[in-house]
Parts: C-alpha cells; structure tokens; sequence
C-alpha cells in the first residue's frame, strides 16, 4: 500500500473536520493553564513554544476522548459556546493553580515592606512584572518546590480528569450548584492573603520588634539617629530571619500546595 492509499483510508476512517475542532477545544481548556501558571516559565518561554507544548499536550489526550465525543457541533455559534465554556475551566484552573505563588509573591513584598528594602526591585519571568527582593526569593522557591514534588504531572493528571468530569461536548451541571463551585473560587482569592501572611510572618515579626526596640533606645537615648540606623538594620534582621526558617517556610509551602491540588481536584468533582 502505497502513501495515497494509506492517506486515503485514513481520511474514510477519520473525521478530519471533527478531530480538528476537537483539538481546538482541547487547546481552549490547556492553554490558559499553561499560559498563566508560572511554574511553565512564564514571559521567558517564547508564545510558539507555549503554543507547541498545548498543541502537543491536547494531540496527547485526544486518543482518551476521541471514542467518546462524538457530538462537536461544526456549527458557529454551538461551537462558540463550547469554546467559551473551556476557556472558562481553563482560567478557573489557572486561577487556582496560581494561588499559592501569588501568596509567595505578597509575602515577599510584605516582608521587603516591613524592612524598608522593597524600593529594590527585580523582575521575575514568571510573573511578568518588577518585584522586590524576597518577593523574587519566595516565588522562586515555590516554583523549584513544585517541580521537584512533581506538581507539573499532576497538574496534567487534573486536566485529564477534569475532559472525563466535563466533556468537551457538555456543559457543567454544577452537582451542588453553582454557588458552591465559585465559593471554592472565592475562598481561593481569600486564602491567598491567610498564607501570604503565614510566609510573611517570620520577617515581618523581626523587624516589627526590631522597630519596638530601636523605639525604645531612641526613648532612652533621643541623640541616636534610630531611623538611619533602622534603614541598615531591619534588612539584616529580615534576612537572617528568613534564611534561619527557611526550612519551616518550604515546608509550609508543600503543604499549601497539597492543599491547592486538592482544591483543584474537589473543583473539578463539583463541576460534574
């Protein structure tokens, strides 16, 4: 058999039209994940290589859907609606995968806040933007820690759960309503700010109690220039603080990221 004759049996066997708008839909639901989650890269990989992976990473899950979705409407305005439903699980996804880096990313900028040295700045890739020093430590940190606990994979895994939970060719039925699922969103958005906090807090305390005593020495003795000294100081503290914790900080970052993997497992299942 010849190459005509086997593209020719192929093209009896297969759909072409539908396999392509299948793909499409699957690239609707990757693509947000992959573009907004830094632990990818972020504005350091090149938008044909984020594209290639997506195209890659739905060419790869078509075979596990390909039996199953047999109802693609080629249609506009169906099709359309199709295409903004995956763009929107894609984004919630994104959304709640980013949650614990953004949390890193506060944190840093607390600590650098409370230490007077957050008019530093460098700018981090994966964020895209100017930060400040520890808010680069700290994003840096929870982006080596993910790779190395493997969250990337099971990053992968929800998005091929989440083609069985939601089919490409259905809508969400929402199994507990749709309260329920953007609450989950909400509580995302606010638990931002709980663990910012708790990654914070080490550096944050220092140099609020190196605040408390510089007060007391300028109380004690007004001569001493305590805001020139504090602007030397309170870096050093906060420095030597994070790097004494550092141990307590990664571990507390695997856990919110435990954490955040379930959560996106659990909104997933109240998609269904």
């Amino acid at each position: 058999m010849n190459a005509a004759d086997l593209v020719s049996e192929l093209a009896a066997r297969t759909n072409f039209s539908a396999a392509i708008f299948t793909v499409a839909l699957l690239m609707c639901r990757v693509m947000p994940v992959l573009i907004f989650s830094p632990f990818l890269g972020g504005e350091v990989v090149p938008t044909e290589m984020k594209m290639g992976i997506g195209l890659t990473l739905a060419m790869v899950l078509y075979p596990s859907i390909a039996g199953s979705v047999t109802t693609i409407p080629l249609s506009a305005l169906p099709y359309i609606a199709l295409m903004a439903k995956e763009v929107f699980i894609g984004f919630s996804m994104a959304f709640i995968v980013n949650g614990v880096f953004e949390a890193a990313r506060v944190a840093g900028t607390l600590a650098d806040t409370m230490a007077g040295s957050n008019n530093a700045q460098l700018y981090v890739p994966q964020l895209g933007q100017q930060v400040s020093l520890f808010s680069n430590l700290k994003v840096q940190m929870a982006v080596v820690l993910f790779l190395t606990l493997d969250g990337h994979h099971l990053v992968i895994q929800a998005l091929a759960d989440s083609l069985t939970t939601v089919p490409l060719d259905g809508f969400p039925r929402f199994s507990q309503g749709a309260w329920t699922y953007f609450d989950v969103l909400i509580r995302v958005f606010a638990d931002m700010l709980r663990i910012s906090l708790a990654l914070a807090a080490p550096a944050v305390l220092a140099t609020f109690l190196t605040d408390v005593a510089l007060g007391a020495i300028n109380r004690v003795a007004p001569q001493i220039q305590v805001f020139f000294i504090s602007m030397s100081i309170k870096p050093l503290v906060g420095v030597l603080i994070t790097f004494l914790v550092l141990g307590a900080l990664l571990g507390r970052m695997q856990d919110e990221l435990a954490i955040m993997l379930r959560t996106l497992r659990d909104a997933l299942r109240l998609l269904a």
